[in-house]
């Protein structure tokens, strides 16, 4: 029973590790670093798909496109998962950094790490 439980404890922690890794591993996403990687790869003509970047960003991407069309943008910015989180935050004045993703017919044309505005969220 002993050693049951102590691998139950290990399985639990190392589930624990994997989910944080999963959570950084998205947030670090958000950065100069992902804009850059996404507008290296558009340059060599192997832009990275909606479908890649959306997974990247994970729950803090906000998916302004147009389905039938693949275009439009995807806006991540640390702790906000909504559209309407964000926009609040902006509207208190809070200065909120995050990324910009172009996306055109399904691909990652353009993408830029900055301070967001209202401008950003209309698109």
């Amino acid at each position: 029973k002993t050693i049951m439980k102590k691998i139950t404890k290990i399985l639990a922690l190392a589930l624990l590790v994997v989910m944080c890794l999963t959570v950084l591993t998205a947030c670090s996403n958000i950065s100069q670093a992902y804009a850059d990687k996404i507008n290296k790869a558009a340059e060599k003509d192997k832009p990275l798909t909606y479908s890649e970047v959306l997974e990247d960003l994970g729950d803090n991407a906000i998916d302004i496109v147009v389905p039938i069309i693949n275009t439009g943008v995807i806006i991540a910015a640390q702790g906000c998962e909504s559209l309407e989180e964000l926009n609040a935050k902006l509207e208190e004045g809070k200065q909120v950094k995050g990324i910009v993703v172009t996306i055109a017919g399904g691909e990652a044309v353009k993408a830029e790490y900055k301070v967001l505005t209202k401008e950003d969220t209309s698109k």
